[in-house]
């Protein structure tokens, strides 16, 4: 009986010293941080319409991409999907970096030309343009901490949620 009483009077000075506590009031605002970037660029579902080459034997397609220019290029990162149904009905989303043994890209200004080993045609593409904002070393040289060979490896839902997050 004896702990119980000093128990409860250890309590009943905890939440009298609890209650007690207030917050001082809020500090001025403080000053506004540099805009973030919000010139990432993604393309709709595009339907792909590959052509057969009868001279190297693959499936040849031309994506019109203008918001590929010389900028992207040179310093930017460009991320792309491929988006297919299975049999069962399941939608699936593929970073192409990762079929590489399936398709192969090549970027120039305005166009992403494909070459596939498979006709992919009716499967939807979309690519995701960043803008290089710094100038580094390729050890360096991240997005939201991530490098552009990270990114590629990535899903496109990894992608968003990364390319979303508040830095």
């Amino acid at each position: 009986m004896k702990y119980f009483k000093i128990l409860l009077a250890v309590c009943v000075v905890s939440l009298i010293g609890l209650n007690s506590c207030s917050k001082g009031s809020a500090g001025p605002a403080g000053p506004a941080g540099p805009a973030g970037p919000d010139s990432v660029i993604y393309s709709a579902w595009i339907p792909l319409s590959f052509v057969f080459n009868t001279t190297d034997s693959l499936y040849e397609d031309t994506v019109i991409a203008p918001s590929i220019t010389n900028g992207i290029i040179d310093s930017g990162v460009i991320l792309s999907y491929i988006q297919y149904t299975d049999q069962s009905k399941v939608v699936h989303i593929q970073s192409v970096g990762s079929l590489n043994n399936v398709i192969s890209e090549d970027y120039t200004v305005g166009r992403i030309n494909l070459i596939a080993f498979f006709d992919l045609t009716n499967y939807l593409y979309r690519y995701v343009a960043i803008p290089g904002s710094r100038k580094a070393n390729s050890s360096s040289n991240k997005i939201k901490g991530y490098t552009p060979t990270e990114l590629k490896a990535m899903s496109f839902e990894q992608v968003q949620q990364v390319l979303s997050e508040k830095n």
